[in-house]
Parts: structure tokens; sequence; C-alpha cells
């Protein structure tokens, strides 16, 4: 008998867009599969188009996040894990799209390379942009393994939450995403594969079998980004892994000094002196380039301030 997919869909207010994920699912070439919707407390009329596609097929199944977990696409996705029956799965986002053939293929990529844990498949945004985002060079790097764990490190995104088909044992040892990030938390469940020893395995497939819709204009919180920023490097920055260094450094750099939060400053300086990354030398330096940005010293950047800077960088 062919093995069961689970496709597991959190979603929240996407009454609008849902319908279309859900007709790609029913659209599968491949049909031994099981759609398990997670409905994150959704205000609009996003229930009651689900309730068409469970009265339509069986396969399709639908739960409520229970109150007694915390709000957002980490939980919901761990969540339907945990109603999953099949022994693979895929992550789809209620605003992305699977190809017509992406289970068949998938499965049977699968099945051929049965040593590895995960296995990750192209796709292609659509919408607003079409250019191809994670259009992969397949086949170029000897260590697939290292390349990606290196990138991740980096704060990198060499591939997203779709792209992966996984054994849903390696998900359950995992335990899932990161309940505590709302942003983010697709890299870091995968860098924290990879640690574990984990092994992925790209495709050499040449077309996409997945598209992940662009939106216009994403504004970014500054704060939400630090916050979750923080919970990664609370797990992954290591003072003997120069990629999690560089980018704890860039965030450092390109967002909290620009900003002049003292607030944020003081709290990541001090994950990094548990880190054992920076010094006081490095954290007073820096306080001289925060004051700088802080008080808005423009005219006065000169060579005292790039002395800081580089101080403040030497870790």
């Amino acid at each position: 008998m062919k093995p069961l997919i689970s496709i597991i869909i959190p979603t929240y207010n996407r009454a609008h867009l849902i319908n279309e994920a859900l007709d790609s699912v029913l659209a599968q070439t491949y049909f031994n599969w099981q759609c398990i919707i997670i409905d994150d407390g959704s205000t609009d009329d996003s229930v009651e188009i689900i309730q068409k596609y469970l009265d339509l097929d069986s396969r399709f199944l639908c739960f409520s996040r229970p109150d007694n977990k915390k709000k957002g696409p980490s939980s919901c996705r761990n969540f339907g894990l945990l109603q999953a029956c099949g022994d693979y799965v895929i992550f789809l986002d209620s605003d992305d799209l699977l190809a017509t053939t992406c289970l068949e293929n998938r499965i049977q990529f699968a099945l051929q390379n049965k040593e590895y844990d995960f296995w990750i498949f192209k796709m292609q945004t659509f919408g607003y942009n079409q250019a191809p985002v994670f259009d992969y060079g397949f086949g170029a790097y000897e260590d697939e393994n290292g390349y990606c764990r290196n990138q991740f490190s980096k704060g990198n995104h060499p591939f997203v939450v779709t792209c992966p088909l996984w054994k849903k044992n390696v998900l359950l040892d995992l335990q899932g995403f990161n309940e505590n990030l709302f942003m983010y938390e697709d890299p870091e469940l995968h860098l924290r594969s990879l640690k574990k020893g984990y092994k992925l395995k790209f495709t050499n497939f040449e077309q996409p079998d997945c598209f992940y819709r662009l939106k216009e204009e994403i504004r970014i919180d500054i704060i939400n980004n630090l916050k979750n920023n923080y919970v990664f490097f609370e797990n992954h920055l290591d003072c003997n892994d120069i990629n999690s260094i560089l980018y704890y450094k860039q965030i450092i750099n390109n967002v909290i000094l620009k900003s002049g939060s003292i607030g944020q400053y003081f709290k990541f300086c001090k994950l990094g002196i548990e880190k054992r990354i920076l010094s006081k030398k490095n954290i007073f330096c820096g306080m001289i380039v925060l004051t700088y940005h802080f008080f808005k010293f423009y005219n006065l950047k000169g060579i005292g301030y790039n002395y800081f800077k580089t101080q403040f960088n030497n870790f």
C-alpha cells in the first residue's frame, strides 16, 4: 500500500485565500493523503469555507487550536502533527499552493532515498512578483547538510517550510517547532534537525512543486523581529560557531545599534556574555556607538565613531 502523507495547514483569517490552497491539495495525482487544518481562532468566514471541504472529502480534517496552546503557526503545526496519521508530513501555509504532482513526486523520491530523514524540493514565488526565490542550484554542494547548517546559522534560509517532506518520527523526536517563535520558526527547526544529526537530501527535479505567495508589502516590526531573533540566538548562538556569531553581529549592528534601542542592546549583550561571545570592552565600545545613534550625532561620525565601532566588532 502506498504510504499516507499528512499535510498540515495552520490558518488564521484566510477566508479569501484558503480555498486556493485546499483546491491544490484536492487536485493531487497522489491519493493517499490526509489534510489537517488547524484554525488559530479565525474571526472571518474561514471555518465556513473549510467546512465545505470537510463535507466534500473525508480526507480533510479540521481542528481548532486548543485554548491551552499559544497562538501562532508553530503551536498550530505542532498540534496538527499530533493528529497526523501519516508516516510522512508536509507543512503548507494557507495562502500557498502545491503543484498537482507534488505528493506523487515527493513520495517516489523519498522511497528511492530512504536513508535520509527529510527531502528538499524546489519552491517558487507567485502573485505580487513572479521572480523565483527558493530556486536552488541542486547538486552544487558536496556536503548538503553542512552547507545548509552553515547557511541557517548565518541567518540565511536555503529552503523554507513547505520545501521539505519529513519522516513524521523525525519531527516527533525534534518535538516540532519552537512555540516561542512567531517568525523564523521554520529555519530554527531546520537548523535544529541538522545539529541533531538528521540528514537531508536535495532533489534533482528541475521544476518547483510548491508555490509561495508574495505579499505587496510586509512591514516587519523591529521589536518582534528582535524578540524572535533573541529566541533563535538563545538556542543557536555558539562561541565555537563563526556563522552564528556573524549573524549575531549583523543583528546588533544593522538593527539594534542603528535603531538606538538601549534596552535591546543590553538584553542582547547579556546573552553575548552568557554565551562567552562578548567582553566588557566590546560592550563599552558598543555603548559609545549606540550613543551616536540614540542622540542622532550624525555630523560627529568620524574617526572616533569608526574606532569604537571597529573595537565593538572585534569579537
